[in-house]
């Protein structure tokens, strides 16, 4: 079921793979490093607002819409939620532009977090109608929907640079056009679902009760990963070059393993809810098994190759920024691994129990460590005191969610799962490092062939010793290119 759901969403992951990699190596190429800094810094601010004020309307639609199909109340469900979206949504982004217009900043930036945070309003209702369609396995739509999204926001974001003086505030533009134009079709069939439903502010009461500690939740976790910049901006001189650098290799290095992250939970997340709400505890827990598992399976052989081809891959990157980000990318990978654990797997342990509050607590300790090292170490190491401090966080951060997690729903721990993968990840290692490689051999080429052989040993090693349990995902994965059965719940897609 997991191995077909993933190929389901296949094309979403294209896309966003095409966005990810095309806006590093585009946009660290068309903006300077400050510029780069900049933009990056008003994507940090956007997150940081949408987390805090509007993911726990997204998060109470993922999480609520089986249970809504279960008690044939999905209209009010639908139309609950869309209202209070537009009633938190408007006062929200009043309230922060009459902020940034009696803040002593610079115009530019002014200019640019205006736009930032006008398109994470705008994109509320565009999250709304994707976490309902995934919800109830509308995969298609979903699909379309957010490819179409993802693509025309980058492209339209990459012109407005080309052909216009906006410069950093281009792909926010994009965004803000592409959202609209999505939901121009996206809503109709939205406004359908809530026909006949009703206004319940019952129902957004507990909805605001789980969502709330979620978005602080991811707040805390976003502050571990993202807030370093605010730091070396202010603590580093040339604060907003240095930034940029920090980002360039934070998305290369991140955002990669954050897509198979996102691309595996966005396609088992929804069956773990349904199999809760419809068939009950053990049969959860067997998906989240077969989950977790996954999730090492790809991601920690992905973050492997990452550091190993880390100095190679820098060509990606814009020479303004490519020094300094190469040599903390193998560091930000690994990193990656756990703050993806923490955000996708931990983290459904206090999701589907409801103690979403209990997460909260968990990233507090982590964060308040992280800030503490970083205000230690920036200033003796640079860059990689901020990538030491968010490693050394991280994993405090993973052992408390995993810890108090269990505590209230019975996760399961894939220790075997990990002990198999870290060996084949370290004779992968081994293998690649010893491959000859010649100094004038293209950057590109060298990267080929490392991944070459570092797929085919890693590959070799986990099918000839079924690690993960991966022989039964290929078997899957095969069936369903062969037309073999559906389930029910793919059937509905």
């Amino acid at each position: 079921m997991i191995g077909r759901s993933m190929l389901a969403y296949i094309p979403v992951n294209l896309a966003t793979l095409v966005v990810s990699f095309g806006g590093i190596v585009i946009l660290t190429r068309l903006l300077g490093s400050a510029e780069y800094g900049r933009y990056a810094l008003a994507v940090i601010t956007m997150m940081g607002l949408h987390m805090g004020f509007f993911t726990w309307l997204e998060a109470a639609m993922a999480r609520f819409q089986a249970r809504a199909e279960r008690e044939n109340d999905v209209a009010t469900h639908v139309k609950t939620l869309y209202v209070y979206a537009l009633r938190t949504a408007i006062p929200t982004l009043a309230f922060f532009l009459a902020t940034l217009y009696v803040l002593p900043l610079d115009t530019q930036i002014k200019l640019l977090l205006t736009v930032a945070l006008t398109s994470s309003c705008m994109q509320l209702f565009f999250n709304l109608g994707m976490e309902a369609h995934k919800a109830a396995h509308r995969i298609k739509r979903y699909s379309a929907s957010y490819s179409t999204h993802q693509l025309m926001s980058f492209t339209v974001g990459i012109i407005l640079i080309l052909t216009t003086p906006l410069r950093e505030l281009g792909p926010f533009v994009g965004i803000c056009v592409a959202t609209i134009f999505v939901l121009l079709f996206d809503f109709p069939f939205m406004l359908k679902k809530m026909k006949g439903g009703s206004v319940e502010p019952a129902k957004a009461k507990a909805y605001f009760s789980y969502g709330m500690p979620i978005s602080i939740s991811l707040i805390l976790t976003y502050a571990l990963s993202s807030g370093d910049m605010y730091l070396i901006t202010w603590l580093m001189e040339n604060g907003e070059s240095a930034a940029g650098e920090y980002s360039a290799s934070y998305n290369l290095a991140n955002r990669s393993l954050d897509i198979l992250f996102i691309w595996i939970g966005m396609a088992v997340t929804p069956i773990a809810v349904t199999a809760l709400e419809k068939e009950g505890l053990e049969k959860s827990t067997s998906v989240l098994k077969d989950y977790g598992s996954a999730l090492l399976w790809i991601a920690m052989p992905a973050a492997t190759g990452i550091a190993l081809i880390a100095e190679p891959a820098g060509f990606i990157l814009g020479e303004s920024v490519r020094a300094g980000a190469v040599k903390i990318m193998p560091w930000i990978a690994f990193a990656g691994v756990m703050n993806g654990m923490i955000s996708y797997y931990a983290q459904r342990a206090f999701m589907l129990s409801g103690k979403t509050q209990m997460f909260v607590w968990t990233m507090v300790p982590p964060v308040i460590l992280n800030i503490g090292l970083n205000l230690w170490l920036i200033p003796q190491y640079g860059l990689m005191g901020a990538v030491w401090s968010t490693v050394i966080a991280y994993a405090l951060g993973l052992v408390l969610a995993l810890l108090v997690g269990r505590r209230y729903f019975p996760i399961p721990i894939p220790v075997k799962a990990f002990v198999q993968i870290s060996f084949a990840c370290l004779v992968m290692a081994g293998v690649v490092i010893s491959i000859p490689i010649a100094n004038n051999i293209p950057d590109f080429v060298e990267i080929l062939i490392k991944a070459s052989v570092g797929v085919a040993v890693y590959g070799f090693l986990c099918f000839s010793t079924d690690t993960a349990g991966c022989r039964s995902i290929i078997k899957n994965l095969v069936g369903k290119y062969r037309g073999g059965p559906k389930s029910s719940m793919e059937a509905t897609s």
